[in-house]
C-alpha cells in the first residue's frame, strides 16, 4: 500500500495535488497537500508530496 501523487483540477482552474493509497482493492484519500495556481507552485507541491 505505497501513497500515490494525484493531481485534480479544481473549480477554480487550479490544480490540487493530494495523496492517497489503496486498500482492499479500493482508493482511500490520505490528505491535501494543497492547491497550485501556477507551475512553480505546482512542483513545489510534488516535492512536498513525495517527501511525506
Amino acid at each position: 500500500m505505497s501513497p500515490h501523487i494525484r493531481t485534480v483540477k479544481t473549480a477554480s482552474g487550479a490544480r490540487a495535488v493530494q495523496i492517497e493509497y489503496s486498500k482492499k482493492g479500493g482508493r482511500r484519500e490520505m490528505g491535501h497537500v494543497g492547491s497550485a495556481h501556477t507551475d512553480a507552485e505546482y512542483e513545489l507541491l510534488v516535492a512536498a508530496a513525495r517527501q511525506q
